[in-house]
């Protein structure tokens, strides 16, 4: 069984600052695990720019801004692992993982550090039948479509909810070619940013409906349209006030909820609020030298906020390396 110092669970952002955190603080033994065949996390479907203003001055895409980091993890020569699994993790820090090259393998670590993210998930808060017809996604599976994959979700699209993230997706479905027939919000506001506000809404001059949801959804094989209906200060539907919208693609912005799975496993507390881990100050979980930081503590807006946060977790965990296990 291979011993490392600290292993970090995810290699999205707050896990590679973590690990470069720990680097810098002294800690020269340290892995971490990645699931997907790629360091970065969500940062590769974000070809927007606009990330590292704060933290690194400089202006720049998802991307870039990822390779910043994974440059400086190779850089380190910090050990890492893709196309890998984490199956467990036992109260000894113990970890069991497999991958297609090693098969089933088990690491002992002195701290871990859980930066495994959050994901999308359907909380029946939109009544919409996800399953009845095509053309019906999340908007993180549509970011991840065109950005990542290079595909088209569809050519005439409504979108519900007006989030940062369905903002941004809309304005990157006009720049591939695609029609935006109506955002929906049924708060009397726009949720997003100021910033997302003007930048996709005022420049690429999206249609806004808010105060109004969607009624029905029809079509045959795949979606043709939806009617909305405006909503009174009860969120009931006003009477009268239908409309029907045409669409081929209709994209549903769902809620976030942190891959706690692995905590969950490894008996750590959940936090009732966020279901993710349950941290101190010193963001550690109730498994004292386990450590768990970024969108699986809480779901974040910056990713500049991210990387701040990385950095100060993988101070914690290089502190309790030093000061409790000497």
């Amino acid at each position: 069984m291979k011993k490392y110092d600290i292993i970090i669970i995810g290699g999205g952002l707050s896990g590679m600052t973590a690990a470069l955190s720990a680097r810098e603080k002294g800690i020269e033994n340290i892995l971490i695990l990645e699931r997907e065949d790629y360091l970065g996390g969500i940062l590769v479907q974000c070809i927007h720019n606009g990330f590292g203003i704060n933290s690194i001055e400089e202006n720049i895409t998802g991307p870039e801004y990822a390779q910043y980091f994974i440059d400086k993890i190779k850089q380190s020569n910090i050990d890492y692992k893709l196309n890998t699994m984490v199956l467990d993790l036992n109260k000894n820090k113990v970890i069991t993982v497999v991958n297609p090259d090693e098969g089933i393998i088990e690491y002992k670590a002195k701290s871990i550090i859980l930066a495994t993210g959050c994901r999308e998930k359907y909380n029946g808060n939109i009544n919409v039948p996800m399953n009845k017809y095509a053309g019906i996604y999340t908007l993180g599976s549509a970011h991840k479509f065109i950005n990542f994959q290079g595909y088209l979700p569809g050519k005439n699209v409504v979108i519900l909810g007006s989030s940062d993230i369905a903002l941004i997706v809309s304005r990157r479905l006009i720049i591939e070619g695609a029609k935006i027939n109506a955002i929906i919000e049924k708060q009397p506001y726009i949720m997003a940013h100021r910033k997302n506000v003007s930048r996709c809404i005022e420049d690429f001059n999206l249609p806004v409906k808010v105060g109004y949801s969607i009624t029905e959804v029809l079509g045959k094989e795949r979606v043709q349209g939806v009617k909305i209906s405006k909503i009174d200060e009860n969120g009931k539907f006003l009477k009268g006030s239908e409309e029907f919208i045409e669409c081929d693609c209709l994209l549903l912005s769902v809620g976030w909820m942190p891959e706690s799975d692995l905590a969950e496993k490894a008996k750590i507390k959940i936090a009732i609020a966020t279901g993710g881990p349950e941290v101190n100050d010193n963001f550690e979980t109730s498994q004292g030298g386990v450590f768990a930081c970024g969108n699986l503590i809480h779901t974040y807006s910056w990713a500049d906020d991210i990387t701040l946060e990385g950095y100060e977790v993988g101070k914690r965990a290089t502190d309790y390396i030093e000061n409790y296990l000497k």
